[in-house]
């Protein structure tokens, strides 16, 4: 019966060791975290979403986690901390510095293919910058180029990454100086501010051309217009005139001297209405004395008397 007993509690600590041993395997994901599962030291199925798992008890399999959604951030200087030396393509020197953001993407590519994530992050990036900032003039860099080098540059690094399979994914390149060495930059500040008026001064000046020519052309089209409109008008008058002359003389062919004679009378009609004279329909009241000073009157009630007598 002691035999018995002690075989059964025997088998039931077996069961229990084997069942805590066997328990070892469960583990859990968290959110924003990755799990490779290692058997014998090689990674045997894809990266494991978040939750609770399980794989067989160490020296078996074993799971590695990674934080795939922590951006982690890395600065791009020279060993002594200062900002890194590059040539422009018209070789000029600047001093450039940024900061890479990178997060995980695959968890697998990140543990096995890169043994220094950050050191291959680091390398990347430098070599990155050089050769686009060799591609790039001093006038490109301290005008426009700023703005757009952050985004070749965070293009560029993930494809070299993705080239090595590294399992990183480029969240942002922050360039937090690029500028010439002190000893020139106040040159270069000169020059750069020397450029930005001078675009400054074209743009005012593209402005007021586009202003200008406008409502120059609004005018000349309106001068032409009214060109056009006098010249119609002045044809049409001529017209007018020369068909009321050709009906004159189609009149003048046909009876000459009735013609003639309306010709004389609107001519002195003409006359007298410029004229002070008037003639009245009594001849004994239209007699009219031109003075020594050119005045026009007419002659006195006695100097009449007198001039009858």
């Amino acid at each position: 019966m002691a035999g018995n007993r002690k075989k059964k509690i025997s088998g039931f600590v077996i069961i229990l060791l084997i069942a805590v041993y066997s328990a070892t395997g469960i583990y859990t994901v968290d959110s924003g975290q990755q799990a490779v599962i290692l058997r014998f030291g090689k990674p045997v199925s894809k990266t494991i979403s978040p939750g609770i798992n399980y794989h067989l008890p160490f020296p078996f399999e074993r799971a590695l986690k990674v934080r795939v959604r922590q951006v982690q951030k890395i600065v791009i200087q020279d060993k002594a901390g200062g900002a890194l030396e590059s040539y422009t393509g018209d070789e000029n020197l600047f001093m450039v510095k940024a900061i890479v953001g990178y997060d995980v993407k695959d968890a697998e590519n990140y543990l096995f293919n890169i043994i220094n994530p950050d050191a291959v992050i680091q390398s990347t990036s430098q070599t990155c910058m050089s050769a686009e900032i060799a591609g790039m003039t001093v006038d490109d860099i301290m005008t426009t180029g700023k703005s757009i080098l952050r985004l070749i540059l965070k293009d560029k690094i993930q494809e070299r990454l993705d080239k090595l399979d590294s399992g990183v994914r480029i969240i942002s390149v922050e360039l937090t100086e690029i500028a010439p060495p002190q000893n020139v930059s106040r040159d270069f500040k000169a020059v750069s501010d020397a450029r930005e008026k001078k675009q400054r001064i074209i743009k005012e000046s593209e402005g007021y051309a586009n202003t200008i020519v406008p409502k120059a052309r609004g005018e000349a089209n309106s001068i032409i217009a009214q060109a056009q409109a006098l010249a119609n008008e002045k044809k049409e008058t001529a017209f007018a005139k020369a068909n009321a002359f050709n009906a004159l003389y189609r009149e003048y062919l046909r009876q000459p001297e009735i013609t003639s004679r309306l010709r004389y009378l609107d001519a002195m009609k003409t006359i007298f209405s410029r004229s002070r004279l008037i003639i009245d329909s009594d001849p004994s009241q239209s007699t009219y004395y031109i003075k020594d000073d050119g005045r026009i009157q007419k002659k006195p009630a006695n100097n009449s008397t007198e001039d009858s007598k």
